[in-house]
């Protein structure tokens, strides 16, 4: 995990944001405005078109459509945030699994945040069986993992 020494030193800070198909736009901003600290972040939306494949490398023609419209999704909320005045950028990408994609994402992109968009927690008997999405990208990724509950 880094520390932050590290965000002081002359790299640029990226904030990847993985986003699957809801976008509260209001809870970006509250999360992003508690990184303000740093000067002029990058902020990366980014979606995962899941494609169960045992070939390797995943072929991401066959899928040109599915990450369009991921894009077209993304597009208007980044556009949104650069009138808030964040550089914001667009990336989609194909993997086998969501979790697969962050982790190659915020592993390889040298991000310094990766900021996860959190459902309300289950209780009961289904909390048991549920398998977190946040909680495996926490445990992956080498930089920091906030997280931010959705209503």
């Amino acid at each position: 995990m880094n520390s932050g020494a590290n965000f002081t030193e002359g790299r640029p800070v990226k904030i990847l944001i993985p986003i699957s198909s809801f976008v509260d736009r209001e809870k970006i901003a509250q999360a992003l405005h508690a990184l303000s600290v740093f000067k002029d972040p990058k902020v990366v939306l980014f979606h995962v078109v899941e494609v169960p494949s045992r070939t390797s490398p995943v072929d991401t023609h066959p899928f040109k459509n599915e990450m369009a419209e991921a894009e077209n999704r993304l597009l208007p909320i980044a556009d949104w945030l650069r009138s808030q005045n964040y550089n914001a950028v667009v990336r989609v990408v194909v993997a086998r699994d969501k979790v697969e994609g962050i982790v190659t994402e915020a592993n390889e992109g040298d991000y310094s945040f990766v900021l996860m968009m959190k459902r309300k927690i289950r209780g009961g008997i289904a909390k048991l069986f549920h398998k977190s999405t946040s909680e495996a990208v926490i445990r992956s990724v080498k930089c920091l993992v906030l997280t931010t509950l959705m209503d």
